[in-house]
């Protein structure tokens, strides 16, 4: 912000909750500014701690940046009472007990809000607060397989497969994060605080909006197409030469653009791919003509995103990230590995210190280069995004040409530059005496070098 305070500076979190989902609620609250306290129990903590580490592993010390933390045991009656305490001065608390051990520790809404009633209270819970399946814990993977996320993941004919990364727990991290700051809104107007239920289910199921509401319009029930979106084409990965490239369109405009770029402009007329529906009704024959043109040449797409058809920067491999300049630019991306994000420039990771220009070496100076020197010597050599041999030749043509030309020669101090005279043009060199040849331009090396005075 303009004054450097941030969004939720001077905002209270107590962060009694475990694992991912309710931790990383608070965390993203602590990224904008909140002042949270982390509560665990005396010895192990957080169950988190020991996944891969003794004590502090790398995936609890990332769910839970920018804390504060103490172990306090709330089975005694001293500990309790502490708590509570903090939870009376806290603006929001988070909590991820199952349904009604909160009420049994002194820790529930209720008395909570009687000590405090403008707290927000957060409960993040498998299924929520209520229900047949209340009682039960709720786990990631259990959340995608019941929402049904799993069975519409992975390739055709091939058994569910569950999403990368923990999808569930952030569905109801993000989600409670967005209704906590609601709750916080709506106290400004109303001075009360009130008790969120988010539930890792409940969040799952609603990153399916799609295809539940095509479900409910067609009767039929979304099955498992891999890469593909089954309501739209092309939206899914191509083979190239040197890869894959995520492709979505969403308008004719840029279908006739991805049809110029694959160098089949007739595409766009023929009847059975004019339209998105005869394209997702003849999805096979269109994917394979798709292919067909990338193979042969992988720059095309590259060309027609960047908008510079022909151009002199038009060899933008696919791989390498792809960005238009126009609402009619086909939407591409590269499809490539997690452990490489870091490394790319349009990566911006959440978090303290990640992207923060405080962190890194100044612009411009050698500390700046010699870090992106040992960052790139840091990845593996599958990792590292390279340019064509040819391309890495050309760029090596070009420096050495550029240490073969002359630098234009300092002045002495005292002495004047000489100056160009209005209507005259500038000054002539001065003319090598008689008997020694003049330096003369070598083809692509530039001028030579003067000879030195005798």
């Amino acid at each position: 912000m303009a004054d450097g305070a941030m969004m939720l500076d001077g905002i209270r979190v107590l962060d009694l909750s475990r694992v991912i989902a309710g931790p990383y609620c608070a965390t993203l609250m602590a990224d904008l500014g909140a002042d949270v306290i982390k509560v665990e129990r005396p010895g192990r903590g957080d169950d988190l701690r020991a996944w891969r580490g003794s004590g502090m592993s790398a995936t609890f010390a990332a769910i839970n940046r920018g804390k504060r933390g103490i172990a306090v045991d709330l089975q005694q009656p001293e500990g309790g009472k502490l708590v509570l305490e903090l939870a009376r001065r806290a603006d929001v608390v988070v909590e991820n007990f199952l349904p009604g051990v909160a009420d049994k520790l002194g820790l529930g809404y209720p008395a909570v809000s009687a000590v405090n009633p403008a707290a927000v209270y957060v409960s993040v819970t498998g299924f929520g607060q209520d229900g047949p399946h209340a009682r039960r814990a709720g786990y990631n993977t259990i959340a995608q397989g019941m929402s049904g996320i799993m069975a519409l993941t992975g390739m055709p004919g091939h058994p569910p497969t569950k999403v990368g990364g923990s999808v569930s727990d952030l569905a109801a991290a993000f989600l409670a994060f967005g209704v906590a700051n609601a709750a916080l809104a709506h106290r400004l107007r109303t001075g009360r605080g009130q008790h969120l239920d988010v539930s890792l289910l409940a969040s799952t199921l609603a990153l399916l909006p799609d295809p539940v509401a095509h479900y409910f319009d067609s009767g039929q029930r979304p099955t498992r197409v891999g890469n593909r979106n089954p309501y739209l084409s092309p939206a899914e990965a191509f083979r190239t030469k040197d890869g894959w490239v995520q492709v979505v369109i969403m308008n004719p405009e840029q279908f006739a653009r991805f049809s110029r770029a694959l160098g089949e402009p007739s595409l766009a007329d023929e009847p059975k791919f004019a339209t998105n529906d005869t394209r997702v009704a003849n999805h096979d024959a269109f994917k394979a003509r798709g292919e067909r043109a990338l193979s042969r040449d992988d720059r095309r797409l590259g060309r027609a995103v960047r908008g510079r058809a022909g151009g002199r920067r038009s060899h933008l491999r696919v791989r390498r990230g792809l960005r238009g300049r126009t609402g009619a630019a086909p939407g591409a991306g590269e499809v490539g590995r997690a452990a490489g994000l870091r490394d790319r420039a349009h990566a911006r990771l959440p978090g303290p210190g990640v992207g923060d220009a405080r962190t890194h070496p100044a612009p411009g100076s050698g500390a700046r280069r010699a870090h992106r020197r040992g960052a790139r010597r840091a990845r593996p050599a599958e990792e590292r995004d390279r340019a064509p041999r040819r391309h890495r030749r050309r760029r090596a043509a070009v420096r050495a040409s550029a240490r073969c030309r002359p630098r234009p020669r300092r002045a002495s101090r005292g002495s004047a530059q000489p100056q160009a005279v209005a209507g005259l043009g500038p000054r002539r060199p001065r003319r090598a005496p008689k008997g020694r040849a003049q330096p003369q331009a070598v083809a692509g090396l530039g001028p030579r070098r003067p000879a030195a005075r005798p």
